[in-house]
């Protein structure tokens, strides 16, 4: 069995590399705190030799801690020939027969989501780096297999895969515990379960004898069931026979006899409905001649009243052209009527009422312009109206206007100063007004290089206010100035805005003397300056800075409209009144003319009057004729309508009776169509029928038997219906089935017993082998205790076994155990876990009971994982068990926690010290080695 001598870890859990690890050492004591690697580190060996790791952990469970995509394992292990032979080495079956050293990799790799591990074998000492792009990695069965063939047993394997705290407490096993154990390391339990499973399956076969028994009882009645089957599948086609028959041949010959019953019928009712026909015929004729009379009347009646409307349209022609002639002559008749008036009214004297004219003409036109002008105003008030309450845009001067678009045609972005200033005290809205009312129409330019531009332009059009190129950031002020009532939104001319600066705010005149400042305003907009004082107030109605300003704008202007509304309506009605007296006057002086001119056309009027008489006498002969023909016209149209109606009601009576007649034709026409289709049908339908079932002798057999095709139908429903019931057989192959499983039974039977009494010898051979095993068990048992005693031996301590009874029987195997009594210091013999040993014993006990495992046929000695064998003892139990260990021959790994008992530390050779991995850090610290001296070794 071959020892460790070194290992290396690579992002091993929390480890980054920790290079050589010494192991080359009998007793080896791995100490650290609780959590600081020690389990950890004797699972990296476990691990490396193919083992399971403790606690239900796993080799992944280590290898994702480092948030690496592989870890590696390598340890060096010794490969000294034992004895005097070369070739009696431990690796020997791998191939190695020339070196003492062989060294032993573990990769741990993640491969896709999962991890796995693959392991290697190199004589001598090599290094990690040296393996990396090998190919002949092993599976960890064939590696199992040649750590096998190496001296690492089965037995040894299991015993090194103990989970942690169970090889110090194998003494509290119970004995049947302990015997499994036993069994299990030595290789005895695989047999035993081997002869159990080989029972298993002689129960299982038993089992499936007795089932098969049970199936041939089924198949029995399953038999007899088929026998029901096939009777009720012969009922079935009896039946079905039956319907086919009738359906088949019985109904057609009954059907093709009905059908030519019926064609018979009705050929013979449709030769009696061709009498009626005739009858039908006069009458038609007799209101064919009513028809032709009525439509002579209709005729006569719509000549009459198209005469009539004839000579109305005449007559009104010639009314026309009358009037036409008698207008021109009414014409003179009325001027000579106004001329006679106007002169009557002439007398007056005209001198002054020419005066009186001219006067009121005068006057007339004076208050027109007013009420245009005023009308001017009301809509401009209007319109600034809407603009003031954002329908459409503010009103502008003119001259402000033409500016302002001639600069945006040429693309220089402005501003005017009214779009900027905004008043944030109404109190001072009309101050401001007044100090920037003339300033209101001031261009601001966005950009100083447009200026050359914008001066051209204001020179073209003549614009009589500054252009500002240069503009500046106005200053929050928070004094008594006039700026400090002032917020300007965009840059303002700087010499504006140290105007405002200037003016200091006052309540009053008087405030303003005694404020004893150059330059004020008051809330009224009287200013002083040093050229004296002025008012600068302007009407609300015409404020043109900011929101407070258009606001009282809006009111100044809506409150000022009603007057001005009232004043153009009181201009209009002297307006009327001045109309009305300008015309009388002017009729007055036309009436001196008018005498004059009545005589001088006093002729053309009388001719007039003469031609006038002969007309309207005509005319008045005219509308008396056009009078009668109104009525005349009506009555036509009256008895033109009523032949109409008398005319289209008959009409309508023929088509209907025409239409019935053609109907009742049309109709006895598609029956006697349909009559020959049918007999044609017949003929063709029924030709395939045979001839013998159109016999008369046969029809009349059936139609005694079956009376007709209704019932025949009847009777098929009534089989159809007794066909559809669920639990007919319609499979015709039961009867093959019947006989198929008739002969089935025979050789089942046969064939069932043949099985029974094989099972009944398999049993019986079973039973023997197994009894011959009994043997080698015991063989074993008596192994174990040897080795148990011989190490006892070597620890002072007196170990028994106690016999154990073993016999070929299911239950004694069941409940066997190996009881195993210990003497310690010549007292009384103590069982394995009765309460009665120290702590220390305890220890003794299960180290005895450990190492026995490892002592086999194949030789003693290897390496054994032991954790925390000295917690809880006193020094002496200490000694004792470090004393046993020197004596054994075997290499020991074992755990201990960090204590001031230093005598833990005694018995070891080699002490392996962990440390916890700080939490600010990535890797845990290396693992530090204290070895002893080799004259300390010798003297102690």
């Amino acid at each position: 069995m071959f020892h460790i001598k070194s290992l290396e870890l690579v992002h091993w859990d929390y480890w980054q590399r920790i290079k050589n690890i010494p192991l080359d050492a009998k007793i080896i004591t791995i100490a650290g705190q609780n959590g600081s690697g020690k389990t950890t580190l004797l699972d990296a060996l476990r691990t490396l030799f193919g083992l399971d790791c403790s606690m239900g952990r796993t080799y992944k469970h280590y290898a994702r801690h480092s948030g690496q995509q592989s870890a590696w394992i390598r340890a060096v292990v010794d490969n000294k020939p034992v004895g005097r032979q070369l070739s009696n080495r431990p690796f020997r079956h791998s191939g190695f027969f020339a070196d003492d050293e062989v060294t032993l990799f573990c990769q741990v790799q993640k491969n896709g989501g999962d991890w796995k591990r693959q392991y290697l074998m190199r004589p001598g000492n090599v290094n990690i780096e040296e393996v990396t792009e090998a190919t002949d990695w092993l599976g960890v069965e064939n590696y199992r297999k040649r750590l096998a063939s190496a001296g690492l047993s089965p037995a040894m394997s299991k015993v090194l895969a103990l989970e942690q705290g169970e090889t110090d407490k194998l003494c509290e096993y119970a004995p049947r515990q302990l015997l499994d154990l036993v069994f299990q390391v030595f290789g005895d339990k695989e047999v035993l379960d081997a002869y159990d499973e080989a029972k298993r399956h002689q129960r299982d076969t038993e089992t499936e004898l007795k089932r098969f028994e049970a199936e041939l009882e089924t198949s029995r009645i399953n038999l007899e069931g088929l026998r029901l089957r096939v009777a009720n599948y012969h009922q079935w086609e009896d039946l079905h026979k039956e319907r086919r028959d009738l359906k088949e041949e019985v109904l057609p010959s009954l059907e093709y006899h009905e059908a030519r019953e019926k064609a018979a019928n009705i050929s013979r009712t449709l030769h009696e409905q061709r009498k009626p026909m005739a009858q039908v015929d006069s009458v038609l004729a007799e209101k064919r001649q009513a028809l032709a009379a009525q439509q002579r009347a209709l005729t006569e009646a719509q000549q009459q009243e198209t005469l009539l409307e004839q000579e109305g349209t005449v007559l009104a022609s010639r009314l026309t052209q009358i009037n036409s002639r008698i207008k021109p002559l009414e014409n003179l008749i009325e001027q000579k009527e106004r001329l006679q008036k106007l002169a009557a009214e002439a007398g007056a004297d005209m001198a002054q009422v020419a005066s009186q004219l001219e006067e009121k003409e005068a006057e007339l036109a004076r208050q027109k312009a007013a009420r245009e002008a005023l009308g001017a105003k009301i809509a401009a008030e209007m319109a600034t109206i809407s603009a003031l309450q954002g329908k459409s845009a503010m009103p502008e001067p003119e001259a402000q206007r033409l500016m302002r678009r001639a600069l945006r045609d040429e693309g220089i972005p402005h501003a005017m100063l009214s779009d900027i200033v905004e008043v944030t005290d109404p109190k001072w809205q009309g101050a401001v007004e007044g100090v920037l009312g003339g300033y209101a129409s001031v261009v601001l330019l966005e950009r100083a290089k447009d200026a050359p531009a914008a001066y051209r332009l204001a020179e073209k059009e003549r614009y009589r206010h500054f252009i500002v190129p240069d503009c500046v950031e106005a200053p929050k002020m928070k004094d008594d100035s006039l700026l400090s009532v002032v917020n300007f939104s965009a840059p303002a001319p700087g010499w504006l805005i140290d105007q405002l600066a200037r003016i200091d705010r006052v309540d009053s005149v008087d405030a303003g003397f005694k404020s004893g400042t150059e330059e004020w305003i008051t809330p009224d907009a009287y200013h002083r300056e040093r050229r004296g004082g002025r008012s600068l107030f302007v009407e609300p109605s015409r404020y043109r800075f900011g929101a407070a300003g258009k606001t009282q704008r809006l009111e100044a202007i809506q409150k000022s409209l009603p007057a001005l509304e009232a004043k153009e309506d009181a201009l209009t009605l002297t307006i009327s009144k001045l109309a009305a007296e300008v015309g009388a006057l002017k009729a007055r002086i036309a009436g001196v003319d008018a005498a004059k001119e009545l005589a001088a056309r006093q002729a053309e009027f009388e001719e007039a009057a003469r031609s006038m008489t002969p007309l309207r006498a005509e005319r008045l002969e005219v509308g008396a004729r056009l009078g009668e023909l109104q009525t005349l016209t009506k009555n036509a149209t009256v008895a033109r309508t009523r032949a109409d109606t008398v005319w289209q009601n008959a009409r309508m009576a023929l088509s209907e009776a025409e239409a019935g007649l053609r109907l009742n034709s049309r109709r006895q026409i598609e029956q006697r169509s349909e009559h020959a289709q049918a007999l044609l049908a017949l003929r063709r339908g029924w030709k395939n029928i045979p001839a013998a079932w159109k016999r008369p002798a046969r029809r009349a057999a059936l139609v005694a038997q079956h009376q007709n095709a209704h019932q025949v139908n009847l009777r098929i429903s009534s089989l159809e219906h007794a066909l559809a019931r669920d639990d007919w057989e319609l499979d015709a192959t039961v009867i093959d089935q019947y006989a198929r499983l008739n002969d089935q039974l025979s050789g089942r039977q046969v064939e069932t017993e043949e099985r029974r009494y094989q099972n009944n010898r398999a049993i019986e051979a079973t039973g023997n082998a197994r009894g011959a095993y009994i043997e080698r068990l015991r063989y074993t048992i008596k192994t174990y205790s040897k080795n148990i005693k011989d190490l006892g031996g070597l620890a002072g301590i007196d170990v028994q076994a106690d016999p154990v009874r073993l016999e070929n029987d299911d239950v004694q195997l069941a409940q066997a155990g190996l009881h195993v009594r210990f003497k310690f210091d010549g007292k009384d013999q103590i069982g394995m876990n009765d309460g009665e040993a120290s702590g220390g014993q305890q220890v003794m006990k299960s180290l005895v009971l450990l190492i026995g495992l490892l002592k086999s046929e194949e030789g003693s000695g290897g390496f054994v994982f032991i954790d925390e064998p000295f917690a809880h003892l006193d020094i002496r139990n200490i000694q004792l068990v470090g004393e046993f260990l020197k004596n054994t021959d075997a290499q020991y790994l074992m755990t201990t926690p960090l204590t001031h008992n230093t005598d833990v530390y005694d018995p070891s050779e080699l002490t392996l010290i962990t440390s916890k991995k700080k939490k600010d850090t990535q890797w845990a610290q290396p693992i530090f080695v204290l070895q002893r001296r080799k004259e300390e070794a010798k003297a102690a």
